[in-house]
């Protein structure tokens, strides 16, 4: 009862403040107050401390001077620190703040942690307005949570000017139907949200090469024009109903011939734009820091002409105080009238509660839930992928095979002094997947003596992918690459060097008849970065196209389809004869050494052979094997599962090959035991024996046991390093150390860093029971479970942990297998992303030495050099591969690009057969003989 009479109470109280606040009304504001309200300031998304002079500032114009609203920009701030700020600053003031950003690409714009999207003029190259919508509706979603009220986007400026160096890529196109189009469906995506959307900036700002934030542009169209493309936008979006527009710094002296910017116009603000179009919302101008309006007249002057001309609320005032004070004194003097400020006011506060701001309480927990959500920015990631466009692509470049470019450089072109760092993602996404890149940084001006110097180190690539960057922002002036860098491009066509020209930023270029392939990305944001990277590499369709016209010849609606890579091989057209094979494995079958096999050979990422053999079993009712067959592969687990694992978990530093085992189990003690390594037990130089009956010691029940028995029973038989066995029991030490070091099960580690990457839709551990079908018996067990083995584990120890081990339990098909054959080949890369570190792979299929003489790898083991190996005799000293118990083995020859994967169930009905090895050897020699004839 005490609990709900304080829950009553908060409630009441929680009523009480809001119903005062909603009694706020003009009438109870003195004037100070009044024109206070119509005054926007500056804060940033960084968490201000308590003794931050800009904190105290702000402080002070919203106790001492009640401003009316604030305008929120990025810093070196994150979402907490926006959130923060939002939330004090809302606390303190008397009447709520109407708080704005600028998010036309998103919160993530202005912040770190919230969602980032790619530019207008990217968003109309999908050619899917409702990708607007969603941008619109996630910016809105999160900047509710945010305490954001109004979203200053989208630009609905026609960038019919391609030499324009602030608008360019943030316009949706140099059509205005384009930019109605898109520029509504935002609009609807941030209004359906409950906030106000803001179109900028009116009556249009493209058809100019001067950036008003240096000075002011004056844009000479015909009224006829204007009203056909600068202002069809903006009258659209008006009669939707759109709820703010923003006035920019731009003289159309066919609206009014006084040259007045349209923010200090009077007949474009109030008699064009509120009178003739009935516009019923709030007019924000742009900032008034900017020097497109500095130059017409001071701070306190220029908001009062702002006011005069028909503005509602004035942004960024470069010195408030002063402002204010003017405002004031021309209200005094009767320049302005009250009333000309009440109407304005009134707007505001109704604003206000449109927006709900009187009842609006931010909640941390939410807002850490939904801003910059996974489903947040996955949408944000797929629309970016829609919007690379291949412009050109001559000699089909793309996609590229980073495992077929032996040297690839990365050029950067720049004026950005820092744009190595601004492209990041791209650069490290093009490192990490090739992974062996030159990165050159070009962002100076380059004489003909500097060309010839890069011309001649560029010579040495196979590939060269050029960058070039230009960014869209106050105060740069620019809108494409600067002319020497574009010199250096011809320069490049004229010497032979292939390459590719990826645009960063405005896509505009003075000519591009030296460029064979040129893909547009209309951005420099992660998102887009990542999404040219997997463009470039074959991971994603390419769809977009060009929604501005390049030059005459590449006009919108150009831009070439690419479809993803969607599998690793092709099929050789060439006929290979290897009904020889065909005979040896039919015959195996009659003799009944397996009752089925599937066969796969690539080489060169050509399938030159996939073929299915036999049935399940010797019963004539079996099922045949086919393609979909998944076979227990048993101890190729070793070299599909634990050595990768293990060698990523070096690449990633939690391990290292000559950490001691004992690091990880201080119980492991004994006679040589401090000395066994992780390389040991890749090895198998460890000393542990082969193998352990685990199965028929009533003691072992499971998992926990054997690593007990492994790490406080079992002795070394021999000096680690020191002499060769095959041990299945250092397999299962490491599949419990990668445990260990990650935190994380061994089958979650196979899946997420194996399993998933190379699409291996076929390979489990513990099949579900649904496939059961399509699996081969391995044997029928008299001994331990008594019973046919089918679809479960067919290793005794490893079925006894669960099924799930180091040394075996994987099942998979030869499809599968080859997939990730072909990514080993590839030295880690699958399908254009990189999958193992070049390093890694490289590492553990080295022949190790470990004892002298040895030829296992690490992990892997190499056809032996005595004349007696399964693999054959036509497989090269650098080949590696394995064998499983039950009949499987995977060879792979990086000298010859090729890979053969047997997969059978010799183990039923029984193991205990012989000619294995026999058949093996004739396997693979009948089929190297036909494909290196």
């Amino acid at each position: 009862m005490i609990k709900s009479s304080k829950l009553l109470y908060v409630f009441i109280f929680i009523s009480m403040i809001f119903s005062n606040l909603n009694n706020i009304t003009i009438e109870k504001m003195t004037l100070e107050e009044k024109i206070a309200q119509m005054i926007m300031v500056r804060i940033r998304s960084d968490y201000y401390t308590s003794d931050s002079y800009y904190k105290k500032q702000i402080h002070k114009w919203i106790i001492d001077y009640k401003v009316g609203g604030l305008i929120t920009f990025d810093g070196n701030g994150n979402v907490h620190g926006m959130y923060n700020n939002h939330k004090y600053f809302q606390k303190i003031s008397k009447t709520p703040l109407l708080i704005a950003s600028d998010f036309e690409r998103g919160a993530g714009q202005q912040m770190k942690g919230a969602t980032l999207f790619p530019s207008n003029m990217a968003i109309a190259a999908t050619g899917n307005s409702s990708n607007a919508y969603l941008q619109g509706k996630i910016t809105a979603l999160e900047a509710k949570e945010l305490g954001v009220h109004m979203i200053l986007a989208p630009v609905l400026d026609v960038n019919n000017n391609p030499d324009n160096p602030i608008i360019n890529l943030r316009a949706y196109s140099d059509d205005s139907e384009i930019v109605s189009e898109y520029g509504l469906e935002f609009i609807k995506g941030i209004e359906d949200q409950g906030l106000f959307a803001c179109p900028k900036h009116f009556p249009g700002h493209g058809n100019t090469s001067i950036d008003s934030h240096t000075s002011l542009p004056v844009i000479h169209n015909s009224l006829e024009e204007l009203n056909r493309i600068e202002l069809k936008p903006f009258k659209n979006a008006v009669d939707n109903d759109v709820k703010m527009i923003m006035t920019g710094h731009i003289a159309m002296p066919a609206l009014d011939n006084s040259n007045k910017p349209a923010s200090h116009s009077y007949k474009i603000t109030t008699e064009l734009l509120r009178e003739s179009w009935n516009f019923k919302g709030l007019i924000i101008t742009d900032g008034m820091e900017m020097s497109g309006i500095t130059g017409e007249a001071w701070s306190g002057e220029s908001a009062i002409r702002a006011i005069e001309a028909g503005a509602d609320i004035i942004l960024l005032p470069i010195d408030v105080e002063r402002t204010l004070e003017s405002i004031y004194k021309a209200v005094q003097t009767g320049r302005i009238s009250e009333e000309r400020i009440d109407f304005s006011v009134e707007k505001i506060i109704q604003s206000k509660r449109k927006l709900n701001l009187f009842n609006n309480l931010l909640d941390f927990e939410k807002m850490s839930t939904v801003v910059g959500s996974k489903e947040n920015l996955r949408v944000a990631s797929k629309i970016a992928s829609q919007t690379m466009t291949l412009v050109k692509d001559d000699d089909n470049q793309i996609p590229l095979h980073p495992e077929k470019i032996n040297r690839l450089a990365h050029l950067v072109l720049t004026t950005d002094d820092n744009g190595y760092q601004t492209l990041k993602t791209f650069r490290s996404d093009i490192n990490y997947t090739h992974g062996n890149v030159k990165n050159i940084f070009v962002n100076y001006e380059l004489s003909d003596l500097l060309i010839n110097e890069l011309l001649n180190q560029l010579k040495q690539y196979d590939k060269i992918v050029i960058s070039t960057l230009v960014k869209i922002r106050m105060n740069k002036g620019e809108s494409t690459i600067n002319s020497t860098h574009l010199k250096l491009i011809n320069k490049l066509k004229n010497s032979n060097i292939p390459f590719i020209v990826v645009s960063f930023g405005s896509p505009f270029l003075n000519d591009y008849s030296s460029i064979n392939t040129y893909l547009c990305t209309y951005g420099y944001g992660s998102v887009s970065q990542k999404a040219a990277a997997n463009a470039i590499f074959g991971r994603s369709n390419i769809i977009g196209t060009l929604p501005i016209d390049l030059d005459d010849n590449l006009k919108k609606g150009t831009g070439l389809k690419v479809i993803r890579k969607s599998s690793i091989f092709n099929y050789d057209d060439q006929k290979f004869d290897f009904n020889t094979t065909w005979d040896i494995i039919n015959n195996a079958i009659r003799n009944e050494l397996f009752p089925g096999a599937q066969i796969l050979v690539v080489k060169d990422a050509k399938i030159l052979a996939e073929k299915s053999f036999g049935k399940q079993t010797f019963n004539p009712d079996s099922n045949n094997i086919n393609s979909e067959t998944i076979y227990d592969v048993a101890s190729l687990t070793k070299v599909l599962a634990t050595t990768p694992v293990i060698m990523k978990l070096i690449k990633k530093k939690l391990l290292h090959l000559n950490h001691k085992v004992s690091q990880f189990y201080p119980e492991f003690k004994g006679k040589w035991k401090d000395e066994v390594t992780i390389k040991h037990l890749l090895t198998h130089s460890s000393g542990l024996k082969a193998y352990e009956q685990y199965y028929l010691d009533t003691s072992v029940n499971n998992y926990n046991d054997i690593i007990k028995d492994i790490t406080t029973k079992q002795k070394l038989s021999t000096k680690p390093g020191s002499k060769f066995v095959y041990s299945d029991l250092g397999m299962i030490l490491l599949m419990d150390i990668a445990q260990m070091v990650t935190g994380r099960k061994f089958e979650n580690l196979v899946q997420s860093w194996i399993i998933n990457p190379i699409n291996m839709k076929n390979t489990y551990y513990n099949p579900p029971s649904s496939i059961i079908e399509n699996i081969p018996p391995t044997e029928i067990d008299e001994l331990y479970r008594k019973s046919v083995i089918k679809g479960i584990v067919h290793d005794e120890n490893a079925h006894i942990m669960g099924g799930i081990s180091g040394h075996a339990g994987l099942f998979s098909n030869a499809l599968d297998i080859a997939k990730y054959a072909q990514t080993i080949l590839n030295y880690g890369i699958y399908n254009g992303s990189r999958v193992f570190s070049k390093y890694s792979v490289k590492k553990s299929i080295n022949k190790q030495n470990i004892p002298l003489g040895s030829d296992y790898a690490l992990g892997w083991d190499t056809p032996s050099l005595n004349g007696n190996s399964s693999a054959g005799d036509y497989f090269s000293d650098k080949s590696f591969g394995h064998l499983g118990f039950t009949g499987t083995s995977l060879w792979i020859d990086p000298n010859k690009q090729l890979f053969i994967i047997l997969l059978t169930n010799r183990t039923y009905p029984t193991r205990n057969k012989q000619g294995m090895h026999k058949f093996r050897r004739q396997f693979h020699n009948s089929l190297m003989e036909v494909i290196l004839s």
